[in-house]
């Protein structure tokens, strides 16, 4: 085992990939503790109107960053140095501030007629109107984290994504709960705490010693490679939000609540993949760019075989001990256990398949992810109609399932095409 980790490309897999797997752990943990805050000092329908205008913001910060954060690292593999990368995060901070500008304003000032006439809530003003003030630094957020993504600095990107937000919104809430501040602050204390590392994150981009240099992309060059990842990030939630959306049609509330459950312990399968993503996009970006496919081969076997090994026995402990798991949240939720174990059987596979969608991302392949991740989304929702009236929570699983295996062994078959090598061997 010394020796296998001591190959090159498996040092910089378990280096890099450790330090973000432990940094999404605690994040983790904390966002569980920040819930539980919330739901514990404020009640559940505080909580209930803190998920929606956390659902709002964050569909508005994928839309309006117009996927930029993607394309940022997988246009810096072509540079040389870090001034080169500087110059092009100016250009790319700039569209991101100009383009969410539109719904802050529309945020800020139809705050009330959003929250009456389409969610019908008038508590919920206030939160749209802290949506609005927070959105831009919050969607800039996303961008100045993949700047050290791009430039390899993990502990840094780690630090701003997961540690010191979430630390920072553990010690606001602590904060509203104890002087009685009404409600909405614990939104407010959200947003104010990305804002916060936003701002912090841009101090150290622009206090290091490197100077911007000038970037030849245009504004056009750069959204021609963006919006096709943003469309995709986008067809990628609606993905995970199809099933529940048509079981609410044809399903009582108590099923619904039953299979997100199942969902959230399914999707622990995918934790390892998501950690993976942030080291292996810059390195395919740069080999790419240098045209060294013998290298990236290497790099993303090793890095599937990883993901493997450590999502084999995640995803065996889920399928085997499925009912006890699912009985930590009421002996009700134990009929889920057959769904349960479907969406790990998915999750595996797409765990199995490796780091797909982002390879083909930082090789200039971004417009077929898209078209593949809208088909994906049609099969869902097709099989999701003839198979949920049928098998009900088992049936939503179960489409999950078939577009899980479609997207994946699409994806591996394009990756074999365009860049001549499997994922996996």
């Amino acid at each position: 085992m010394k020796k296998i980790i001591q190959q090159k490309e498996l040092k910089y897999i378990f280096s890099k990939g450790g330090i973000t797997v432990l940094f999404r752990i605690s994040s983790m943990v904390l966002g569980f503790v920040n819930t539980w805050l919330i739901t514990n000092y404020f009640g559940d329908a505080v909580y209930g109107r803190f998920a929606v205008a956390l659902t709002i913001l964050q569909l508005t910060a994928m839309v309006f960053a117009l996927g930029t954060p993607t394309a940022f690292v997988s246009f810096s593999g072509k540079f040389d140095d870090d001034s080169q990368r500087k110059g092009l995060f100016n250009k790319i901070s700039i569209i991101v501030f100009f383009s969410t500008l539109i719904p802050a304003i529309l945020f800020f000032f139809g705050a009330e007629f959003i929250s009456l006439q389409l969610f019908n809530k008038q508590k919920l003003t206030p939160y749209i109107i802290i949506l609005g003030l927070g959105v831009v630094l919050v969607t800039l957020h996303g961008v100045m984290c993949n700047y050290f993504v791009a430039t390899k600095k993990f502990i840094t990107h780690g630090l701003l994504l997961f540690l010191i937000p979430n630390i920072l919104f553990f010690i606001l809430l602590i904060t509203v709960s104890q002087l009685n501040y009404p409600p909405f602050f614990t939104f407010l204390a959200y947003t104010a705490s990305f804002s916060l590392t936003s701002i912090v994150g841009f101090l150290v981009i622009y206090f290091n010693k490197h100077k911007p240099g000038k970037t030849q992309l245009s504004t056009k060059a750069i959204l021609k490679s963006s919006t096709p990842m943003m469309i995709s990030g986008l067809f990628l939630v609606l993905l995970s939000w199809t099933d529940t959306l048509m079981l609410g049609f044809f399903e009582p509330e108590s099923e619904i609540g039953i299979y997100n459950v199942a969902i959230k312990v399914g999707y622990l399968t995918l934790f390892i993949v998501a950690s993976m993503n942030v080291i292996i996009m810059p390195k395919v970006s740069e080999l790419f760019h240098l045209q060294d496919f013998k290298a990236m081969k290497t790099i993303v076997n090793k890095t599937t075989q990883t993901i493997i090994l450590l999502t084999i026995p995640v995803a065996l402990f889920i399928i085997f001990l499925s009912k006890t798991i699912l009985s930590f949240f009421g002996d009700s939720f134990t009929s889920g256990s057959l769904a349960l174990i479907i969406i790990t059987t998915g999750t595996l596979i797409n765990a199995a398949m490796g780091n797909g969608d982002q390879i083909l991302n930082m090789t200039n392949n971004q417009n077929i992810v898209k078209n593949i991740f809208i088909a994906g989304f049609i099969i869902n929702v097709t099989f999701n109609l003839v198979l949920i009236p049928l098998f009900g929570i088992n049936g939503a699983a179960a489409a999950s399932l078939v577009t899980n295996v479609f997207i994946n062994i699409l994806i591996v078959l394009v990756i074999k095409k365009r860049l001549g090598f499997y994922t996996m061997f």
